[in-house]
Formats: structure tokens, C-alpha cells, sequence
């Protein structure tokens, strides 16, 4: 792999391993069992079916899917399952609570509304989704269908740190952006799903954890590509599944895996984040961190320049040491870094540098 590769902390896509790239370069080709490339397998075939069960397996290893949970692989990403699971987990005449803590999450309880009640249980909005609700606070319907939260917010850069515990309603989870950087713990969450492309593999592909009782809930008028139920049945084939994006993601579970798994991964997004955050800090003249000190969210950090007219600068700044991806989401503009389990710690100490002598050109450092 060229040793000038772009230090990429977009949003998602994400930054993949060069050793993952190169590996998937190598076996993209005719395999030896069959003599077909991935892309020519046929999803009924027991030759696919093991790149499938693996991929499941390690998915279900580091993440330490209980027996009471089972993962399915779906097409669509996450913004899929914003419809699918209201129609598979609420049922006629019930109602869902949402806790609303940035954009993403807006958008799940918004489109849940479309075909059923939602209770917002809780918003950060008021104040720009600066902050998380804090648990307690949380308005919630001991009848609801399911409480539905975003463990991470990548637009306005928090995370949910506290999984409550004690509900009555079943916790369906939004991990996309913060799964195997950090403990989730399933057995507190009756549902975890989340789009592949920030920390498990290529977009296009969709992950959902889900405790098995609940599959039984889809009502029969549902269609059938629409019901977990029978994606589950057909060991998430129940049609031509994206199976090259699943080898994919195989191939980079099997990389966290062999680099130490979920506590490495956990260890590296603390370090990553503790790098760049000590360096937006150490400035305060300079850089404006957009979450709340106790909601920051490890794997993005959104930021601002006090002076919003040198915002374009730092990226020119940025993009001339090889880095990019680091603009803000288009609603809300300022700076963003994201940096998830792809992202190397020295990729992070270097974009921690570059702020470091930045806020030095500006003549104002730590004041």
C-alpha cells in the first residue's frame, strides 16, 4: 500500500486498514475451492455460506452476543432499519418513546411517526444537541413498544455514556457510529443495529442484534423482506444478500480481532480521542469543541474556530499533511474528526500536532 495514503476522518465511509485493503486486494480473485471470485459466489452455496457464518461468528465474538440475541446481516445500512423496526417491534395501537439527541436520531423518531404514535421521551435539541439528556430526566411510558436511543451522535459529536438499566420497555439501540469502540452491553439492549460503514466494513451493509422473542411481534400483513422473523429464518438470506460487502466486513472483523479485539479497540478510541480533545482544550482562544465537556463523544469530534473566517484555513492547513474529511456535517457547518476503528492512534497524534501549530500561527496559544 502506497506509503502517501490520504489520512481520511470522514464521517463514513471510514478510514479502512492498510492491511485490510491489501488483503482484500489479494483474495478478490478466483478462490481456491471453487474458482470463482466472492463476487461470482452464489449465496446458496455452502462456499459462500461459510464467509457468511464467519462473518456472523466474529460479529457475535466481539460483541458477546448473548444466546437470547441473534445477528442478522441486512442490506440498506441503518437508515433501513428507522422504518423496520417500528413496523416489526410496535404493534397496532401502541406507541414508541425516542429519546432525541441529534440529527440521526430525529430523523429514526420522525420516520417511526409515520405509520404509528412516538412519545419523545427526551430531546437535547433546545440547546443544538450540545448535550445528552441525562438519564434520569427521561420521560418515559412503561406501556411503550420498545425506547429507542442513538449511542453516539455524529453530526454534533456526543455519545450516550450511561446505558440505562432498570427499563420496562425493550432498548433498541442506534450504535452505528460507536459499535466495537466501547462496551455495549446486550443485556440491557433487546435490540442493537447500526450501519456497517463507520466501524465494521463497507456501506451498503446493515447489522441488527436482536433478542429473538421479539422477532414474534411482526404483525402477518407485514411483508415478508420487511419481518426480522424471516430474514432470521433464512439465515439472513432471504434474498441475494450483499455478499461481497459481508466478506468485507469479514475480513475486517477478523483484523480487530487478531489486533485484540473489542478491549483494544476501546483502548485505541480513548487514546484517539484523548489526543485531539487535550489539543482543542489547550487552546480555548482558538478552538470551540461543540459538545458538552461531559457528552463528548469518542470516535467524532465536532469543532469550531472562535474566528470562523480561518475555519478554511486549518483544512488547507490539514490537507497539505495528507489529511482530509475534516468538515462538518453540511447542516451545521464547523469542523469535524472522525475516528473510528480504522483510524490508527498516530493518525490522530499527527491531526493532534497540526492543531497544536495552528492555534501557534494564530499567536494565541492557550490564552
Amino acid at each position: 500500500m502506497a506509503t502517501g495514503r490520504t489520512m481520511w476522518f470522514g464521517a463514513g465511509p471510514a478510514r479502512w486498514p492498510e492491511k485490510v485493503l491489501e488483503r482484500a486486494a489479494r483474495e478478490l480473485g478466483p478462490r481456491a475451492e471453487s474458482g470463482l471470485s466472492i463476487l461470482e459466489l452464489s449465496h446458496r452455496g455452502a462456499e459462500y455460506a461459510a464467509v457468511q457464518e464467519n462473518t456472523v461468528a466474529l460479529l457475535s465474538r466481539l460483541l458477546s452476543v448473548p444466546e437470547s440475541h441473534e445477528v442478522l446481516l441486512l442490506p440498506g445500512g441503518a437508515t433501513m432499519q428507522f422504518a423496520m423496526l417500528p413496523a416489526n417491534l410496535r404493534p397496532a395501537g401502541s406507541s414508541a418513546d425516542y429519546v432525541v439527541t441529534g440529527n440521526w436520531s430525529k430523523k429514526a423518531a420522525l420516520l417511526a411517526r409515520a405509520d404509528g404514535k412516538v412519545r419523545v421521551a427526551a430531546t437535547g435539541e433546545e440547546d443544538g444537541f450540545r448535550e445528552i439528556p441525562p438519564t434520569q430526566s427521561w420521560d418515559l411510558d412503561e406501556g411503550a413498544a420498545y425506547l429507542h436511543v442513538t449511542t453516539n451522535n455524529t453530526i454534533c459529536g456526543t455519545q450516550l455514556h450511561e446505558i440505562p438499566e432498570g427499563l420496562t420497555a425493550p432498548l433498541v439501540a442506534d450504535a452505528s457510529s460507536d459499535v466495537l469502540t466501547r462496551e455495549l452491553p446486550l443485556d440491557r439492549i433487546a435490540v442493537l443495529y447500526g450501519g456497517a460503514q463507520k466501524c465494521i466494513g463497507p456501506a451498503g451493509l446493515g447489522f441488527v442484534v436482536i433478542r429473538k422473542d421479539l422477532m414474534e411481534r411482526a404483525p402477518e400483513t407485514l411483508p415478508s423482506f420487511w419481518r426480522y422473523r424471516d430474514h432470521s429464518k433464512a439465515s439472513s438470506r432471504l434474498n441475494t444478500p450483499p455478499t461481497a460487502l459481508i466478506w468485507l466486513a469479514g475480513l475486517m472483523l477478523e483484523w480487530i480481532d487478531r489486533e485484540g479485539g473489542l478491549r483494544e479497540m476501546m483502548r485505541r478510541a480513548d487514546e484517539r480521542a484523548r489526543l485531539v480533545y487535550e489539543a482543542l482544550d489547550a487552546h480555548p482562544a482558538v478552538f470551540e469543541p461543540v459538545a458538552a465537556p461531559e457528552a463528548r463523544s469518542r470516535t467524532n469530534v465536532a469543532f469550531r474556530l472562535r474566528d470562523r473566517d480561518r475555519e478554511r484555513d486549518l483544512l488547507e492547513l490539514a490537507a497539505r499533511d495528507g489529511m482530509a474529511g475534516l468538515s462538518g456535517h453540511r447542516s451545521v457547518g464547523g469542523l469535524r474528526a472522525s475516528m473510528y476503528t480504522g483510524m490508527t492512534v498516530e493518525a490522530a497524534g499527527r491531526f493532534a500536532g497540526l492543531l497544536h501549530d495552528f492555534a501557534e500561527r494564530s499567536g494565541r496559544v492557550g490564552a
